[in-house]
């Protein structure tokens, strides 16, 4: 019987690769509750009268699915890229610009992580609510500040194996027209 032993990485990519899957799940759940809460609203809106503040709570529901789905995305690779100019200089051009443009990326959510916490902590400090279920404000805040912080960790990874398939000669992203 032989011994499976994962390296490291691998076992980096396996927890990313749950840790996005969970995300994905939440920012599911939270598009499925922001559409009960709206058919809810019309509903009873048509029998009696809609549900007091329930736009508030289904734009919190929708941000948080917007942040949920951002370290699936990077993982997969889904972002929007043009690589129709790069394709033309081989695959190792593209793999350069697709580090180039991760790095990018995750400088990116990193600067905004960073804003974001700054944010969340003034919004806990001044104790800001909402204007109809005087809710605070911050609690959607921390939420997204968790997020993004699974996003920054997808970013990195996405960045660290960007690296090792360069140092091992694969195609990172396949191009459309390198078929």
């Amino acid at each position: 019987m032989a011994t499976f032993s994962q390296t490291s990485f691998e076992r980096l990519k396996h927890a990313c690769e749950r840790l996005a899957s969970v995300l994905v799940a939440f920012g599911g759940f939270c598009l499925v509750a922001a559409c009960i809460l709206t058919g809810l609203s019309i509903f009873g809106g048509l029998l009696f009268k809609p549900l007091p503040g329930e736009i508030e709570l289904v734009e919190a529901l929708c941000g948080l699915a917007v942040f949920a789905f951002l370290p699936f995305c990077q993982l997969k690779r889904g972002h929007v890229g043009v690589d129709i100019l790069i394709s033309a200089f081989g695959s190792k051009a593209m793999n350069w610009t697709q580090l180039i443009g991760d790095i990018i990326i995750a400088a990116l959510i990193g600067l905004l992580t960073w804003r974001h916490a700054i944010g969340t902590f003034d919004k806990f400090e001044n104790g800001e609510t909402t204007a109809l279920l005087l809710l605070p404000v911050w609690w959607g805040f921390a939420i997204a500040l968790v997020l993004m912080i699974a996003n920054l960790i997808i970013c990195l990874f996405i960045i660290l194996s960007d690296i090792r398939e360069i140092k091992s000669g694969r195609t990172i992203v396949a191009s459309l027209g390198a078929h």
